[in-house]
């Protein structure tokens, strides 16, 4: 346990150490901020009862506090998806239309939540790298402790690198401007809203079961995919947002929920089922919760458990099937960039 407390303690160390991600960092970049990867008040406020809203963590972290038992965890709202992965002067500058606008959703406004989304992945994953690194050259390790962690720092390194290439795609297209290079689709409703949201993910199967790719295979790079919720004018909406170089898996991803849609699929339950089996970076309303049955609690945290325990198969259903009748909301309207809706 110590050598996990000793992880732990290391990793908050290097979250603690900030840094500008933002594509034209430099000089001015003097003044790191904890940056909310989900709005503060547009979206974390929309949520928080007595200033605190709800969170499943699955990691080393919240396992050790929850004696590796998962349920749901209070947090203070204002502390909530917070990463200190932008300068005070590009957060304030390079996020203004979409921190200070509803979404419309126009192809800019959809960009930088992507790019937003992206950037904490990024900073997470370079973070569980470096600390890695550091720990496999402590002398006080067991052979098998360091065994474990070289095989841990060859995965977050792989996963980082995969990072860094989508994030020069990201980067080249917001220095340039072409919003057009991010396709998207946006899902609206005006039902009461209960969950934020913000991630990614590499595509392996779509919302009926089909492959998409294989994340084994090193070769090649991934399609990579990003999705968050936003506030609207009236309402509120969950995106998928990609970049053009990811279309293959991405595309498909997308017109897969509309075929699941037309087979008598919900819509509200697959995005629940989504944004559990696919988001670590989420908060929820407590009230919402409190008030679920017990079997729809338990649903919700086995599926937790099955996608974040790495020994585990990945169902190939997983977005397909699971977590039905637990979504309380209704989808109204649909906006895409694609030629044909899904």
């Amino acid at each position: 346990m110590k050598l996990v407390s000793d992880f732990l303690n290391e990793m908050k160390r290097n979250e603690s150490r900030g840094r500008c991600l933002h594509f034209e960092r430099g000089e001015r970049c003097n003044e790191i901020i904890s940056a909310h990867s989900i709005q503060k008040s547009n979206q974390l406020g929309e949520i928080t009862e007595a200033g605190h809203v709800y969170r499943i963590t699955a990691n080393m972290s919240g396992l050790r506090d929850n004696n590796c038992q998962l349920f749901p965890k209070k947090i203070g709202w204002k502390k909530a998806s917070t990463f200190s992965g932008f300068c005070k002067h590009h957060d304030n500058k390079l996020f203004n239309p979409i921190d200070n606008y509803p979404l419309e959703p126009n192809p800019e406004q959809v960009a930088l939540y992507a790019y937003r989304s992206m950037c904490r992945e990024y900073f997470i994953k370079e973070n569980a790298a470096t600390t890695l690194k550091n720990f496999i050259n402590k002398s006080s390790l067991y052979a098998e402790q360091k065994k474990f962690l070289e095989s841990s720092f060859i995965g977050h390194s792989l996963g980082f690198q995969r990072l860094q290439y989508h994030k020069r795609y990201f980067d080249a297209a917001l220095l340039s401007k072409n919003y057009s290079e991010f396709e998207f689709l946006t899902l609206t409703s005006n039902s009461p809203w209960h969950l934020q949201l913000s991630g990614v993910l590499y595509p392996d199967f779509d919302f009926l079961g089909g492959s998409l790719q294989d994340l084994g295979d090193f070769k090649l790079p991934l399609d990579f995919i990003t999705f968050f919720t936003a506030p609207l004018a009236q309402g509120w909406s969950f995106t998928l947002c990609w970049h053009a170089s990811s279309n293959s898996s991405c595309v498909a991803l997308a017109r897969s929920l509309g075929s699941a849609v037309n087979l008598g699929k919900s819509p509200q339950d697959a995005l629940l089922r989504f944004s559990f089996s696919c988001c670590e970076n989420h908060a929820f309303r407590i009230s919402w919760w409190d008030s679920l049955p017990a079997l729809a609690k338990d649903a919700i945290l086995s599926r937790v458990a099955l996608m974040a325990d790495p020994e585990a198969p990945v169902p190939s259903d997983y977005l397909a099937n699971g977590l039905e009748g637990i979504a309380d909301w209704e989808i109204e309207n649909i906006f895409t960039t694609l030629t044909t809706s899904p």
